[in-house]
């Protein structure tokens, strides 16, 4: 059985390299995921997101940054790990204060889809849809909002001219459905 894993532990991430756990966040299935066999709406997945810092690369040098990824691939630092960290933070103890004044940019979850624009009246529709979304609504809201504007006849069926992305921040949910803050249209070349 996986350890789990808690705030502030030293971990190794997605990425290389070492890492200092600091958010942990659940998140789950809404209708804007892909339902796995046995999951339904407000399901939990099985692994929360870790969001954490990097203070070391693989090499043992200082690369701050940051990893954010589903726990499944996070593991605690082995024995020989721990002690070269040990090590180096004896030797640089301003490593730690780098690493706590470092700030993780805000978070974003996106969704992508395509739509199929022909004309002003549908294009104008499109932004009546993004206007909407700006107050922050949940992805259902958005499928019933672009129902009632006409906007679903213009999802094609393989590709459009045109990208639509739904923005998230923060893993913001409610009643454990995203809410999506913000969405862009942008005309394809």
């Amino acid at each position: 059985m996986k350890p789990e894993i808690k705030i502030g532990d030293w971990v190794n991430s997605y990425q290389k390299g070492i890492f200092r756990v600091e958010r942990i966040i659940d998140w789950y299935y809404d209708e804007s995921c892909v339902l796995l066999p046995g999951k339904k709406i407000g399901d939990p997945y099985d692994h929360p997101i870790v969001i954490s810092k990097r203070l070391l690369n693989s090499k043992y040098k200082k690369s701050i940054s940051w990893d954010s990824c589903s726990a499944f691939f996070v593991k605690p630092l082995d024995t020989a790990q721990r002690l070269e960290l040990e090590k180096i933070l004896a030797q640089n103890p301003g490593l730690l204060k780098d690493l706590d004044n470092y700030k993780i940019p805000a978070l974003q979850s996106l969704y992508n889809a395509e739509l199929q624009i022909d004309n002003e009246v549908d294009l104008r529709q499109v932004h009546k849809l993004i206007e909407f979304i700006r107050s922050g609504k949940t992805f259902l809201e958005i499928e019933t909002e672009m129902g009632r504007l006409d906007i679903l006849r213009l999802k094609p069926k393989y590709y459009g001219n045109y990208d639509f992305q739904l923005i998230n921040f923060e893993e913001e949910c409610v009643d454990r459905r995203k809410i999506w803050r913000e969405a862009k249209l942008t005309k394809k070349e």
